[in-house]
Parts: C-alpha cells; sequence; structure tokens
C-alpha cells in the first residue's frame, strides 16, 4: 500500500490510496488525479509511510474514469530517473522468485468477506495521514446493473475532523485502496456512497480492468506475467491460475504449471474439448481425458482453461491431494455455485474417487452450463465403483466418455517434426534457465542453436512430449558449464536427477539449514518425501526419524528442509520433487533394490493416506520402468511392494483407495492388483460376516473386480469362483431392491459369461449372457444414455457365446438412428435373424 499526492488546478495537493502491482507500479483511482484533461500532465508523488516521509516522483501511464462509472482506475509508474532511493517491497524486488498478483472475481450472488486499507482523512493527524482497515463484505447481486462492487460495513468509524471541507467525507483519501479477498485482488474503491448507518464505498471491478487491452499490457509488462481472473469464493478450493514462477531448480522447468515449453501439436484435441464446452448437449456433462505419465494431460487442460477464460468462462483446476481419500471431511462445494459458464479440471482423477463422486452430486443439479474435465493416467475402477453414490451420479460418471490422448509425436511421425519439435524445447527451456536459482551463467540460447539433437530421437522413448522436453533440458545442462558425470545410454531421469542433487545439497548445506548429510542420505530422504508425503510437521517428523542414515538430533532440521525444498499444496506440509516421472523414477530407484529398499519402520510408522501415496507412487514407476523397456527396475520395485505388503496389512480404506487408482488392463501391474483386490475381499469377507446389509454389495464389488485380476494372470479357475460368488451375492441384492441392484447384477452376470467361457462351460456362458442382456434391454428402455453402452457390449458378448455353440446370430437392435451399433463397434449385429447353423 502506498499513498499518492496529486496537485489539483488550484495548487492544492489531493490525497489518495494506492497498491503496488509491480515494482514501481501504483494502482488507483483516476479521479484522485483530478479533472484535468489528459494531454496535461499531473504532478504525482508516492511515498511508503512505513518507511517515513520520502516521497518520490511518478507519471500517469493509464487513466480511465468512464461517464458511466463503469471504471475509474488508473496507473502510476515511479519515475526510476528520479527516484533513485525508491524500495519497493522485499517480496516485489525478485520477480522470479514471488508468485504473481492474483486478480479475483466475484461468480456467485452470497455475501464475501474483503479488507481495505488506506489514507482516509478521519486518520488526519499533526503528522500526516494515518492507515485505516476496513472490514465488510460485498454483496456481489448489489449493483450488478451498474457493473460496480458495494463494499458495506457497520464497523464504527473516526468523525470526521473540524476542519471545513464541502467535498471532503470521513473516508475522503481511501480511493484507489485496493479491494482484497483473500490475496486475490478484486477491484478499487472509488467513492463513498456516505450511507447513514455504517460504511457504504463502490469499487471498480478487477474484471473490467483485466479487460482493458492497454491495462493489461502495462501490468504484463511491468510484471512480467499477464494478469489472470480467478474465481474468488472457491479460491481455496482451486490451484491458482498463473503459471509456476519460483524456479527453484531446474526440474520447476518441466512442470506443468511452468508452461516453459510452448503448446503445439495438440490442436485438433484442443478443438474437440472447446468444442464439447460450448456444446449444446445437457448443461451438465463430465468427461474423462486419460493417458500415462507424461503424455500432456495437464498442459492441455491448462490451454483449453487459457483459451475458455477468455471468452469469459470461469476455468479453473481442482486443488485435490492425491492421498486424501482416505482422511478428512468432504469439502464444501457451494463456492463453486455460479450462473457463469464454468469448467473444472481434476487431475489424478483415479487418486480421489470419492471426491469425484461428491462434486457430481454437488454440480449436476446446477441449471447453469457446467463442464467437469476428469485427468487420469487409465480407466481403472476409479470410475465404475458404484460405492458411496447416489444412482444418478453413478449413471453419470460411468456414462462419461473417455478420450484417450495419444502421443504427441507418433512413432510414425518423419524425422524432421520431432527434429523441430525437441529444437524448440530447447529454445523455449534456453530463455527461462537464466531464471533458475543456483545455475551457473551461461548463453544458454547459443547453446541451445548449436547443440546436436540426439540420434535416437525416431525411438520410441520421444513419443512422450515430456521425454523429449526431458531430453532437451538434460542435454542443455550437459552442455552447458558445470555437467554431472554420465556414461552413455544411462537414463535421461538419473542425469537429471543428478543436476537436481545438486540444489537439494546447496540448500541442505546452506546456513539456513546447515545439514552437513551425505549425498546418498539426501537423496534417501528427497525419495521418502516424494513417495510416503506429509500432511503436518508431526506427520513429518514420525516419517523423518524411521529414514536410516540421519544423526540424531537432526529430524526436525531435515523435516523443514524438506518442507522448504518445494512448495506444498495448502493442506500439505511437504511438496514434491515434479515433473511425477521424475519423482517416480526417484522413488523406485531409492527406495527399493541395490540395498537401499524401503526400511519397514517407514511403512508401520505411515499413516493410512501416506500408505495410500506411497503404494500409488511405486506402482506408477513401475509401469513407467516396463514403458521404457527397464524391466529389472520395474520387477524389484514390485517385489518391493508386494514385501511391504507382507509387512504392513493396509487398512480398507488404503486398499479401496489404491486398487480404484490402479489402471485397467495393465499387464504390469496385474499382480500387484490381484494382490491388492485379493486382501480388501477378505476385508470385506469378515465385515459383511457381522453386517451383510451394509458390507455385502462392497465385498460382491471387490470379488467382481477379484475374478477380472484372476484372468489376467491366467488362474481363470480361481476367477470363476469368484464371480459365481459375486454374481450370487448381486442376485440377493437385486431381488430385494431391483432399481438399486440389477446394474451390477448385469455387469457381474457378463463377467461371469466370459469366465464360463474361458473353462469351457459354454451353455451356462449362454445362459448367463442373455440374462445380463434381458436387463439392459430393461435398463436401456427407461435410460438409454447411461446403458446402451453397456446393452451394445453385452448383445456382442452374447454374439460370441451363441458362436460358442455353432449357433448364428440373427438379432434385431432396434434404435432409431443406428447410433447404438455404430457408436459401440456392433454394427454387423443390426438387422439380423437367429437360426441354427
Amino acid at each position: 500500500m502506498v499513498q499518492l499526492r496529486a496537485r489539483r488546478p488550484d495548487g492544492v495537493w489531493q490525497i489518495g490510496t494506492g497498491y503496488l502491482v509491480a515494482p514501481r507500479l501504483v494502482l488507483t483511482a483516476a479521479h484522485v488525479l483530478g479533472t484535468r484533461p489528459r494531454a496535461q500532465p499531473v504532478q504525482v508523488t508516492v511515498s511508503r509511510p512505513d518507511l517515513g516521509t520520502d516521497r518520490f516522483g511518478a507519471r500517469v501511464v493509464w487513466s480511465r474514469n468512464d461517464d458511466d462509472g463503469l471504471v475509474d482506475a488508473a496507473l502510476i509508474e515511479v519515475d526510476a530517473s528520479t527516484a533513485t532511493g525508491w524500495q519497493p517491497p522485499a517480496s516485489l524486488r525478485d520477480l522470479r522468485a514471488r508468485p504473481p498478483q492474483r486478480w479475483g472475481l466475484l461468480i456467485g450472488t452470497r455475501p464475501h468477506p474483503v479488507a481495505v486499507r488506506g489514507f482516509p482523512r478521519m486518520q488526519k493527524g499533526p503528522a500526516g495521514r494515518l492507515e485505516e482497515q476496513l472490514e465488510g463484505t460485498i454483496r456481489p447481486g448489489t449493483s450488478t446493473t451498474a457493473g460496480r462492487y458495494e463494499i458495506l460495513s457497520t464497523d464504527p468509524a473516526l468523525p470526521l475532523g473540524a476542519e471545513p471541507c464541502s467535498t471532503a467525507t470521513r473516508w475522503s483519501g481511501i480511493s484507489g485502496a485496493a479491494l482484497l479477498c483473500g490475496d486475490q485482488l478484486t477491484g478499487v474503491v472509488r467513492r463513498d456512497r456516505q450511507s447513514t448507518g455504517g460504511t457504504r464505498l463502490t469499487a471498480t471491478r478487477a474484471h473490467d480492468l483485466i479487460a482493458d487491452p492497454a491495462f493489461r499490457d502495462l501490468i504484463t509488462r511491468h510484471s512480467g506475467w499477464e494478469p489472470l481472473l480467478e474465481p474468488v469464493e472457491p479460491g481455496h478450493l482451486l490451484a491458482p491460475a498463473a503459471r509456476v514462477r519460483e524456479l527453484r531448480s531446474p526440474a520447476a522447468l518441466l512442470r506443468a504449471e511452468s508452461e516453459a515449453v510452448t503448446f503445439h501439436g495438440r490442436d485438433q484435441e484442443l478443438q474437440h474439448l472447446t468444442d464439447w464446452c460450448h456444446g449444446d448437449h445437457d448443461t451438465f456433462a463430465v468427461r474423462v481425458l486419460t493417458g500415462p505419465g507424461g503424455q500432456g494431460k495437464s498442459r492441455l487442460a491448462r490451454e483449453l482453461a487459457a483459451r475458455l477464460r477468455e471468452t469469459g468462462w470461469i476455468a479453473a483446476h481442482l486443488l485435490a491431494n492425491p492421498a486424501a481419500e482416505t482422511a478428512g471431511p468432504d469439502p464444501d462445494f457451494t463456492a463453486l455455485d455460479t450462473a457463469l459458464p464454468l469448467l473444472l479440471v481434476v487431475d489424478y482423477a483415479e487418486t480421489v474417487p470419492h471426491l469425484i463422486r461428491r462434486l457430481i452430486e454437488h454440480l449436476r443439479h446446477t441449471r447453469h452450463r457446467t463442464r467437469l474435465l476428469l485427468l487420469a493416467r487409465g480407466e481403472g475402477d476409479w470410475k465404475n465403483d458404484p460405492l458411496g453414490a447416489g444412482p444418478d451420479t453413478r449413471t453419470i460418471l460411468a456414462g462419461a466418455p473417455i478420450t484417450e490422448l495419444g502421443p504427441l509425436l507418433a512413432r510414425t511421425a518423419a524425422s524432421g517434426d520431432r527434429a523441430t519439435a525437441y529444437a524448440t524445447a530447447a529454445a523455449d527451456l534456453s530463455r527461462l534457465l537464466p531464471q533458475v536459482s543456483g545455475l551457473p551463467q551461461a548463453d544458454w540460447a547459443t547453446l541451445a542453436a548449436t547443440m546436436p539433437p540426439p540420434g535416437d530421437l525416431a525411438d520410441q522413448r520421444h513419443d512422450s512430449a515430456l521425454t523429449l522436453q526431458m531430453t532437451a533440458l538434460a542435454a542443455l545442462l550437459q552442455h552447458g558449464p558445470d555437467p554431472v558425470d554420465s556414461d552413455e545410454g544411462r537414463p535421461v531421469e538419473a542425469v537429471l536427477l543428478d543436476h537436481e542433487a545438486r540444489y537439494w545439497h546447496g540448500t541442505a548445506h546452506s546456513p539456513m539449514f546447515g545439514l552437513h548429510l551425505r549425498e546418498a542420505t539426501l537423496r534417501r530422504a528427497v525419495a521418502t518425501a516424494v513417495a510416503f508425503g506429509a500432511a503436518d510437521q508431526a506427520e513429518a517428523l514420525a516419517t523423518v526419524h524411521n529414514i536410516p542414515g540421519l544423526p540424531p538430533g537432526s529430524a526436525l532440521d531435515v523435516a523443514e528442509w524438506l518442507h522448504a525444498l518445494y512448495p506444498p499444496a495448502p493442506d500439505r506440509y511437504w511438496g514434491s520433487l515434479q515433473p511425477d516421472r521424475l519423482a517416480e523414477y526417484h522413488a523406485s530407484t531409492q527406495l527399493t533394490g541395490g540395498g537401499a529398499e524401503t526400511p519397514t519402520s517407514l511403512w508401520t510408522g505411515a499413516s493410512g493416506t501416506q500408505q495410500t501415496q506411497a503404494i500409488t507412487v511405486l506402482a506408477r514407476a513401475a509401469v513407467a520402468h516396463a514403458n521404457a523397456g527397464r524391466t529389472r527396475p520395474g520387477t524389484v520395485t514390485l517385489h518391493a511392494l508386494d514385501a511391504a505388503l507382507d509387512t504392513t496389512t493396509p487398512s480398507r480404506e488404503v486398499l479401496r483407495a489404491v486398487t480404484a487408482a490402479l489402471p485397467q488392463r495393465s499387464r504390469t501391474l496385474a499382480p500387484l492388483a490381484l494382490r491388492l483386490n485379493r486382501d480388501l475381499a477378505a476385508v470385506y469377507r469378515r465385515l459383511a460376516s457381522a453386517a451383510p446389509d451394509a458390507y455385502e454389495p462392497a465385498l460382491a464389488t471387490a470379488l467382481n473386480n477379484l475374478s477380472v485380476d484372476y484372468g489376467q494372470v491366467g488362474r481363470r479357475a480361481e476367477g470363476l469362483t469368484a464371480i459365481e460368488e459375486a454374481t450370487a451375492i448381486r442376485r440377493r441384492l437385486a431381488e430385494a431392491n431391483p432399481d438399486a441392484y440389477e446394474p451390477a447384477l448385469a455387469s457381474s452376470l457378463r463377467n461371469l459369461s466370459v469366465d464360463y467361457g474361458q473353462v469351457g462351460r459354454r451353455a451356462e456362458g449362454l445362459t448367463a449372457s442373455e440374462e445380463a442382456t434381458a436387463i439392459y434391454w430393461r435398463l436401456t428402455a427407461t435410460n438409454p444414455d447411461a446403458y446402451e453402452p453397456d446393452l451394445a457390449s453385452s448383445l456382442s458378448n452374447l454374439s460370441v457365446r451363441y458362436g460358442d455353440l455353432g449357433v448364428l446370430i440373427r438379432s434385431v437392435v432396434d434404435s432409431a438412428d443406428g447410433g447404438l451399433a455404430s457408436e459401440c463397434g456392433v454394427a454387423a449385429m443390426v438387422v439380423v435373424a437367429v437360426e441354427e447353423a
């Protein structure tokens, strides 16, 4: 906050308030500068009363005072040539380190708390004006047609001094003060409405300021970041929209939020998602975007959100802690209620299935255009698990279309395309490398332009956009002034981690922490934080105590060092190394195999959320190893997980969360999935024996999933036993409550028919398939959108069963537009009859 003085035509200095939005750029109200023609220069000074009485010259660089009162604001630039002693706050001095200013927009109609600080006339004293803070509320539904915010407060205010002034009010001088909702700049105070009871001020909305291109350009030029509007009320639920500014280490350049590499190559997918958002279908719609880690899901979603915001949408990423499924109360989503078009993105959807169901339960009642985009590594049980949701929510989620995001550069892409993409990545990364703390100075741009591309660009590893960018970053660092020792053929993750380890070593050995630990111990500590995480300091301390190699008495210092290493989410004490691929590689290589196995005490002492996170991280690492052709590290990681499960005995909540997160049809994880679902089924069997009404539905689901896992590893007889039991349970449940349990019964019958066929019991397989198809016909008649895909799949299965018995299908699929057959891939079954072979 700064104090402004503007000289009026009569020579009197008018006092106002301003807010620093950049080191030398002040936001204030335009009327503070007087009413003189814009061509006539205004004499303005700026001071920071908290630092003394010095006044610094400034000039107006942008001003608007609309006749309709919509915008009354100005930007003042402190004159660098004359303000030699000017000193902005420490938080503004290093633009590389500080987070960008957040700009807010109120999206609902409920009153919202707001704070205003400035220099009103009622605080005038012998030494000048003192600060006054007003706590009030904005009622967004008030004066909406006038396009302004109204701040109301019942706080008592000081009386106006006896000095006569025809235009003064108690609040004169607070004009130009920032309207702050938390840390979001939401508006600029412009007028005292002189309420007869309490206080009522009006303000220009930040929304209208950012809509002005000249204003936006000045903010971008001075701060280095384009101002982005974010919703105010759900701010505690959403990730900041601005890019990551804290480039503490080389790996930070690879985070999706840093947007270091120019978005390219996803025009078709982006247009498809944009059409889905703007389409004329249901008011509320859900879509799932899947793909392995590093495929570009998060980056694509960020680009979609940015483009929608330009067209008036509210577009944001939900803050979702991947380990939050096993603890904590359900969040209140009423803050998301808005009449504006809304896109909400949820990353790691497979790790928060309960949260997804709660979110759908709330959003599906909206009367305004709302889109929910779920990002996940794979389809998995998280999408189809019926537990914890009403039938409408289950139907919406089960029927949500799935888009699998393919490689950015297909294996058949021309070598020139890959070379261009590699060169672009190297050039973009080189522009930000000078901003990375601790890196030696180098001409990174010249290095990017002259270093040769790798000879294996055509390798399938570079199908992944992240792998290509990791390769470019590693090449830049290795061609720079301080490379690490690296053998040819070493994984790119290992090379980057060696560079990242210098950041770990530098911070640990700094005077702030004074941790003179061996590098191996530092690496193990970072891997522990990646794998297990910590929600608070107490959990962090308990975890650190179980890291081998730490000297006595160092636990608190290590916990605090890990806290400072990477920015944590609001509900976490430890942040994590990013991107995920790098973190998962580091965790798996440090905590499994080679004599560095995770100590048993780490597993047994971990909370449920920590166990969930560790199993998920290491399972993903095993898949990544397999995808990269590194068979042995993946096998070692899975063996280590198996050993941990032998000693840990995870809770029901942990088993549910992890099994839901594992991707379907993963050959690599099939043995692990079998182990986890078998343990989960055993837990539910014990619970169901004591309380069948409460736990038999969950037991049937676990058995159904277990049968699939048995089939994945070729143990078909055991799989058949499991699905027979699941079907029997669901048949009993459906007889008592068909509306609730018939869909689950049909699903089990369909799986049962497949398992019967695989063990040669074809007649029984046909009977089960016919019963499943009959149920789906009934369900489709009342809800075609939800059940037509299931009916099509069941009909396809039925055709196989008939074929097994030497029968040629000739059936009729009665669909008005033929969409059922074409959409679900059963066109060959349309309009045929049945006859014996």
